[in-house]
């Protein structure tokens, strides 16, 4: 059986048990985390509050730090792109404490000419390497065209990974930018797998899986395929609310797995 989480945004622990008890329930592996800023949030509370339910936790949303705060990699600013890399780093620590990854998403910021790419280059292996120090592994995830305008693509970040050459640094893949961007979900998987350490799954409307159009199946038959191992977390908007998606994301997989 492949490890399920589901993806929430940090508020509180209140929040966290309750969601982590009806994850539990289900037979849900993970919970991972969306955290704007981890410089206020508490660790051990976190590992508290998931461990009573014997969740892990698989990864760290960093998507928040751009959404709500404006900062990114490949700002013209330096004060922000300095704050983006602390963010960052902060995750990174975090991480660390919770055996967690940290994802570059939407942090990295929009580019405009060869300075924004470079800016961003110069930075992620900067983060990578602090990353390495730590043990903790990080992802860069392909993101659809609406969202940001570069790396929308899994070749594109692939060969983006390839080219900066850190050995802590893969892709996370998302079926909803890929229902966007790929024109074979299950052939891009399958190409560039060696590289695939995490995966997000939401449908073609960005519901729970099964709301949509998106053929699930033949993802989780190339997952097969290629011997994928780590978690699949559902990534979505939580519609009706957050315990349906839950629960009608684990309802969804197991009737198809």
């Amino acid at each position: 059986m492949y490890k399920i989480s589901f993806v929430i945004p940090y508020e509180n622990n209140e929040k966290l048990e309750k969601y982590a008890s009806l994850m539990s329930s289900l037979g849900y592996a993970g919970v991972e985390l969306g955290i704007k800023d981890p410089g206020l949030v508490d660790s051990k509370e976190i590992k508290e509050a998931i461990s009573k339910f014997d969740l892990m936790v698989p990864a760290l949303g960093t998507g928040r730090a751009f959404t709500e705060d404006g900062i990114s990699l490949s700002s013209k600013e330096k004060r922000i792109r300095d704050i983006a890399v602390e963010r960052l780093i902060s995750h990174i620590e975090l991480a660390k404490e919770l055996s967690s990854m940290v994802i570059v998403g939407l942090i990295r910021g929009n580019v405009y000419d060869e300075e924004g790419v470079n800016y961003v280059k110069t930075l992620l292996r900067e983060v990578c390497q602090y990353g390495k120090e730590k043990g903790v592994r990080i992802l860069l995830e392909p993101i659809n065209r609406y969202e940001v305008n570069w790396l929308n693509t899994i070749e594109d970040t692939y060969n983006f990974i390839k080219g900066l050459g850190t050995e802590n640094l893969g892709l996370l893949i998302d079926t909803f930018h890929m229902n966007i961007e790929e024109p074979s979900i299950a052939s891009s998987i399958f190409r560039f797998k060696d590289l695939i350490w995490h995966i997000h799954i939401a449908d073609s409307n960005r519901l729970y899986p099964g709301a949509g159009h998106i053929d699930f199946k033949d993802i989780f038959r190339i997952l097969s395929a290629i011997e994928y191992n780590g978690f699949i977390s559902a990534e979505l908007i939580n519609k009706p609310d957050i315990e349906t998606a839950i629960t009608m994301t684990m309802r969804y997989l197991n009737s198809i797995l």
